[in-house]
């Protein structure tokens, strides 16, 4: 019967929130908002005729059925949606985990029942994937890599979960037997009422005992303490992590065994005042440490308790320290994915500027300048709102793609050691097309913009002019894209302080000259007063990265 329940229950909010993520599929796949639509509204159609079957009572038993059947079918619905998306690499196979972790956290099932839900549903999105986009090359298989690691770490957390609710609920059963049979017990008997009160009394011990017993059986650390901190009761599992005996630990402040202070001072302040309101805490997590210093990463649940008129606190902490290593684990994954990310667009930038270099460390140094101006336009208000952290960033990672587009520009112009021709320089010109096409192309395939594209606008731009004298478009002011005026002043500096087949390297007081009277012409006059401000910053990066890779005759004084 209460599987029968929970299955009516899931099957209703699937009914409810499956055609509800239309809204997700209009704002992001409007293209095939249409087809997504379809296939929601003929899996609620199913579901409904699910719904209405479980009605019958000769179908009641057959729940378990009817909800493994609807799952599987919503694993293989939001599985043809990947397909439409490329496969392995779409994020709307997070909707099958959504599904995993919402039913098996809903339904009475065993480990084995979970188990076979969740890889059964794991199982469908894979082979639907594959059937759908054929086998996966390099880059898709990491995505499906990916993938799996999150469906098996969430089968394997409901399977848990599923063996601790299930071993809870036989215990409830057993208490309400228990106590149907005392109650039984007690109208059937009238006489000698006092022999029987005896005997619950002797039971009421026994049943004290196996609670105590179960107290100290459950996994988690569980710990009564009352309102001041003090610890009152606790189980054998508190008394392990703190390497404590219980005679010890009771009268013993709990705040005693938090690592940081301001965890000392707020944490039990915080559980006190949700519980005041009678709301439960759930999902708190706080740093413990023994009395040998060692560490441990728990996640706490309280609730209030009342006995003999006083009000206490039971604490239920559960030991996390190998779920926060694992999430550490990935944070230094990412880091050294976007370090690996950020060598490699170096890399290709650095390969369009080999074709041409003069210039030693030019990208590094373009980097270097871009961050400067761009941090110093961002304490103004009005660019502030423009020049995010954020936005910075990505300045930064894009300031070396402006000269990507070289790649296209043939050999005899761009290695010319004399001065280009007007064909020649129309020629040239291109450069800033060519580079913008290529990262526009680069980021057409991504669900959401990334640097390209501000890449994209760097690459056409940057050799735009405040008097609209500029190229490829001819754009005036303010109709340059703010990071190509920022990255125009950088690399015209660069230009200036190094040597070329046709010049040799101007002082930083002659290129400081330069583009003070090309402001307003050249340049953007907010830009050029960025620089002035920050002029003894680009001296001293210029000369800390001339010290860093050395060539010869490349600077002036």
């Amino acid at each position: 019967m209460l599987f029968y329940q929970r299955t009516l229950i899931c099957l209703w909010l699937a009914v409810v929130f499956f055609p509800l993520f239309s809204l997700l599929d209009y704002v992001y796949r409007r293209d095939l908002f249409i087809t997504f639509l379809l296939y929601r509204l003929l899996y609620v159609i199913v579901l409904f005729i699910f719904i209405n079957l479980l009605k019958l009572p000769a179908i009641k038993r057959f729940a378990p059925l009817l909800m493994y059947a609807a799952m599987v079918l919503g694993g293989f619905v939001i599985s043809l949606m990947t397909v439409h998306q490329g496969g392995f690499e779409s994020g709307y196979y997070v909707g099958i985990l959504l599904m995993i972790a919402g039913a098996l956290s809903v339904l009475p099932l065993t480990t084995s029942q979970a188990l076979l839900y969740g890889l059964s549903m794991y199982a469908v999105y894979v082979l639907t994937v594959i059937l759908g986009n054929g086998i996966p090359d390099s880059a898709q298989l990491i995505s499906a890599v990916s993938n799996s690691f999150f469906f098996l770490t969430i089968v394997g957390i409901a399977a848990i979960q599923s063996f601790d609710d299930f071993r809870t609920l036989r215990r409830q059963l057993r208490a309400k037997l228990s106590i149907r049979d005392i109650g039984a017990e007690l109208a059937a008997f009238t006489d000698g009422l006092e022999a029987i009160v005896q005997q619950r009394l002797t039971q009421l011990q026994e049943t004290d005992l196996k609670y105590r017993d179960l107290y100290n059986s459950i996994t988690d650390m569980v710990v009564l303490i009352d309102a001041d901190g003090t610890i009152r009761e606790c189980n054998s599992n508190w008394t392990d992590a703190t390497g404590l005996a219980t005679a010890d630990l009771q009268r013993t402040d709990i705040r005693t065994f938090l690592r940081h202070e301001r965890e000392m001072t707020d944490w039990l302040g915080h559980v006190q005042l949700h519980l005041a309101g009678d709301d439960l805490v759930r999902g708190m997590q706080l740093s413990l440490t023994d009395k040998s210093g060692k560490s441990l990463e728990v996640e706490l649940s309280a609730s209030k308790v009342a006995i003999d008129g006083v009000t206490y606190y039971q604490l239920i902490l559960r030991d996390i320290s190998a779920t926060k290593s694992i999430e550490r684990k990935l944070l230094d994954a990412e880091r050294l994915i976007g370090a690996s990310r950020q060598a490699a667009i170096f890399g290709l930038a650095r390969l369009a500027e080999c074709r041409d270099d003069e210039t030693g460390a030019h990208l590094s140094r373009i980097r270097s300048y871009t961050r400067i101006l761009a941090d110093e336009l961002a304490q103004s208000q009005d660019y502030a709102p423009i020049l995010t952290e954020e936005f910075i960033e990505e300045i930064g990672h894009s300031a070396v793609l402006h000269d990507i587009g070289k790649v296209g520009i043939p050999d005899f112009i761009l290695q010319k050691p004399g001065r280009l021709t007007a064909d020649e320089f129309e020629v040239m010109k291109q450069h800033t097309v060519f580079g913008a096409h290529v990262l526009a192309a680069a980021d057409s395939d991504r669900e959401s913009p990334s640097f390209l594209q501000l890449g994209s606008e760097i690459a056409r731009s940057h050799h735009e002019r405040w008097d609209s004298r500029g190229y490829p478009d001819g754009l005036p002011g303010s109709e340059i894209p703010l990071a190509a005026r920022i990255i125009s002043l950088a690399d015209v500096y660069d230009a200036l302080t190094s040597s070329r087949v046709y010049k040799p390297p101007f002082s930083h007081e002659e290129s400081r000259s330069i583009i003070v009277e090309e402001s307003g012409r050249q340049f953007d006059p907010n830009v050029v007063n960025a620089f002035l401000r920050r002029e003894e910053d680009f001296r001293e990066t210029r000369m800390r990265l001339l010290l860093q890779q050395p060539k010869a005759g490349e600077y002036a004084s």
